[in-house]
């Protein structure tokens, strides 16, 4: 069966998800999730990507991206094919580490960005313990739009985001 054709422009905002293969999680600790986002540092310094949004779960990774310019293929490939490696080196395995090639939608207006944007920040919920407090999961992007914690990576542009909410309650 061919893949679907993914649709790509270098303007446009994206919801990307990367999941891993069926028999492993994606990340098995903190130290994998600083990893994955040390990655997302690098390709996006190299690529001028804008990070709007990310929660990492232990199966899976949700980042939402402004492509600004930049290839969204080639950027997440350097960022999944490093992971990939550092992955199955700590590990001392081999093979897949993601189930596909990652997953894209087009975030075609700001009302599907803020939906897209409540649906990632929303992610922690599934989790022990923070089943009503996703603000507190420490690989969410949600507390640092809540202000209760700065950007500790580096990667994330939330101005844009807020500057649309403001613009949107302005109106009404």
């Amino acid at each position: 069966m061919c893949r679907t054709f993914r649709i790509k422009d270098d303007d446009f905002i994206y919801h990307i998800m990367g999941r891993s293969i069926s028999d492993i999680p994606l990340f098995r600790d903190d130290k994998d999730k600083d990893k994955y986002l040390f990655y997302v540092k690098k390709y996006q310094k190299k690529f001028d990507f804008k990070v709007y949004a990310y929660c990492l779960m232990s199966t899976h990774a949700h980042l939402l991206v402004d492509a600004n310019g930049a290839d969204i293929s080639k950027f997440m490939h350097g960022i999944n094919q490093s992971y990939a490696q550092y992955f199955n080196n700590r590990y001392d395995r081999h093979g897949h580490v993601f189930q596909d090639r990652f997953k894209s939608k087009v975030v075609g207006d700001n009302d599907y960005l803020f939906t897209v944007s409540a649906y990632i920040h929303n992610n922690p919920t599934d989790i022990e313990g923070y089943e009503n407090c996703p603000e507190e999961y420490k690989y969410s992007t949600f507390s640092v739009y809540l202000g209760l914690k700065e950007d500790v990576y580096g990667i994330v542009n939330e101005e844009f985001i807020m500057s649309l909410h403001f613009k949107v309650h302005a109106w009404n």
